[in-house]
């Protein structure tokens, strides 16, 4: 009988460790496909990244780099031919000036991007390489809520990227061929022979009409490189700053959670109180080198977006003005399909910065709360110190800045709204 019951204990302690080592098991792998699908998207990154010569962000090969510069060079003579037209058809009439600029505009804010984010290569890197490997310390392997955060995060930046790469490709085709296709349509139904469409319509040292195939390829080439370099700098921003805010959706649980009930429990009782407490201040440590990290490429960032945003906020309500007046004023049909088009692309560029912004402000805002909703009054007097300190750095907020003279979130877009609407209106006044 004695026997039975030994065997029989030790058969039930046998079937709990493996129902342990099961769970434990299957955490792991749980973990380890989650971050493996993170990693796939960062492969997908760093892919559409080469399509413009950016990625690999660092140690790229000499045709990499022939390829970006060849792409600078090319807009740098868009930009020359672009403003060339501006001066010459400008100086005669002034609606010239209004379907121009916005095109200038548009591909010296692509060239300032491109050139901004090959600049900050080694930024690019840092941050690929940290959310390939140097994330995933704080990423509980048993904690069901750290892997519905990262879940969530994934399938939302996957999402994002999804959309505007695919986008990408029938806007493309649709902005290079429309003014080729409506021209064929005027002249088979309305007997129009004598109307040369183009996708921008600049100046050209030859006859654009004589050479009409050629000046509608290049015009139609160089559309397709500002749509991809808009595109796809877009896609690696939005990924970096949906990822530090799943960091900060991390960080912010783990602040949460430092002390669990039965941590609580333990100190109460002074069952190994002192472990507990060791172990609370060596997260907060980590918790804070971790925002410390994101503060650090989160700074940095904001120095690559700088310029681009500025001209954004400064620029981006007079382009937006003078497109939105330019489809309501002129009486050629193509002019107004195309500048409505353009006006549409202007603001939903703008209002993703702007959103960018106002997410990475909110969590980050979103820290400081988390260390309140955490048991602190239970922490040694050392991690309450820590969580002091910490508390006032959370005080600092992340921020999209342009330059750090405009702060990029959504009250920055219904400030740009509101006097784009009074600038077309008093120009419609002049107009009138």
């Amino acid at each position: 009988m004695r026997l039975f019951k030994v065997v029989s204990n030790s058969l039930c302690l046998i079937t709990v460790e493996a129902h342990s080592f099961g769970a434990t098991s299957d955490a792991n792998m749980s973990n380890n496909q989650l971050r493996n699908e993170i990693l796939l998207e960062l492969a997908f990154l760093q892919s559409v990244g080469s399509k413009i010569f950016l990625g690999p962000f660092i140690n790229g090969n000499k045709l990499r780099m022939v390829g970006y510069y060849i792409t600078c060079i090319l807009m740098m003579c868009t930009i020359t031919q672009l403003s060339f037209t501006l001066i010459t058809d400008g100086s005669k009439d002034w609606l010239e000036i209004i379907n121009i600029a916005p095109n200038l505009g548009v591909i010296i804010m692509a060239y300032i991007k491109y050139t901004r984010s090959h600049a900050y290569k080694e930024l690019y890197e840092e941050i690929f390489y940290h959310f390939k490997d140097g994330m995933w310390n704080i990423v509980a392997r048993q904690s069901q809520e750290h892997q519905k955060i990262v879940k969530s995060y994934k399938w939302m930046v996957m999402a994002i990227n999804r959309f505007l790469v695919f986008y990408t490709i029938p806007l493309t085709l649709i902005v290079d061929s429309f003014p080729y296709l409506f021209m064929v349509y005027n002249n088979k139904m309305h007997g129009v022979t004598d109307e040369y469409l183009y996708p921008y319509d600049a100046w050209y040292p030859f006859n654009k009409v004589k050479w009409y195939a050629a000046a509608y390829i290049w015009e139609s080439f160089m559309t397709a490189i500002v749509i991809a370099v808009f595109v796809i700098l877009d896609v690696m921003h939005t990924s970096y700053i949906g990822f530090i805010c799943m960091e900060l959706k991390l960080l912010g649980n783990c602040l949460e959670e430092i002390l669990s009930p039965d941590n609580v429990v333990a100190i109460l009782e002074d069952r190994n109180a002192r472990e507990v407490h060791r172990t609370v201040v060596n997260k907060l440590k980590i918790i804070i080198s971790k925002h410390i990290f994101l503060a650090k490429i989160t700074s940095k960032l904001d120095k690559v977006l700088g310029d681009a945003m500025l001209l954004n906020y400064s620029l981006g309500a007079i382009f937006i003005c003078l497109t939105a007046f330019t489809f309501t004023v002129v009486d050629v049909t193509y002019k107004r399909i195309r500048y409505f088009l353009m006006f549409m692309s202007l603001v939903i560029e703008i209002f993703n910065q702007c959103l960018l912004g106002q997410v990475l402000n909110d969590h980050s805002k979103n820290l400081t709360e988390a260390i309140y909703f955490s048991d602190w009054s239970y922490a040694s007097p050392e991690a309450k110190k820590l969580m002091l300190m910490f508390m006032m750095r959370t005080q600092k907020q992340f921020r999209l800045t342009g330059k750090g003279y405009i702060v990029m979130n959504m009250n920055s877009f219904s400030s740009i709204c509101s006097s784009s609407y009074q600038f077309y209106n008093l120009l419609r006044t002049i107009y009138k």
